[in-house]
């Protein structure tokens, strides 16, 4: 379910205003559909137009990466975050475990403290008729929260 979907009102200064949506899923067969279903809709509402879909379908292929790679595999919930830069043409994403019970900690059951990172960029390359093609560029990692020093 969505917990702050909102874009913040546009700068004084004329700079772009930064988009932010945040969101706290249950893990596991329907986590891709229901952060599928948010990213489309908090991107269409920033205005990425006929982008939004296919940025959607980039942005859960990389959450379920991200989830598969993580120390979770399914396990609790997640919250996630997701950031639009607009000047850049790219979007920020962060994927934290949530604690298996309010007051838990900041780990998730398991130990799986970190976090996922997501980035994705995009735009349209000229073409030799004008039409150009679309292109996205994507990465994604897990950081765990722990630093380990010899």
């Amino acid at each position: 379910m969505p917990t702050n979907d909102l874009a913040e009102p546009p700068t004084e200064t004329g700079r772009p205003a930064l988009r932010t949506g945040r969101w706290q899923l249950p893990t596991g067969r329907a986590t891709s559909r229901k952060a599928r279903r948010a990213f489309r809709r908090a991107l269409r509402r920033w205005g990425l137009g006929s982008a939004a879909d296919e940025l959607a379908d980039q942005l859960t292929a990389l959450v379920q990466d991200v989830l598969a790679r993580s120390p979770m595999r399914g396990r609790g919930a997640i919250d996630l975050r997701l950031e639009l830069r607009e000047s850049a043409r790219m979007l920020l994403g962060e994927i934290h475990p949530l604690p298996a019970r309010p007051g838990a900690g900041d780990q998730a059951e398991g130990g799986a403290g970190g976090r996922g990172i997501i980035v994705l960029t995009y735009g349209r390359r000229p073409g030799r008729r004008g039409a150009g093609t679309r292109y996205v560029h994507r990465f994604t990692w897990w950081r765990t929260d722990s630093i380990t020093t010899d």
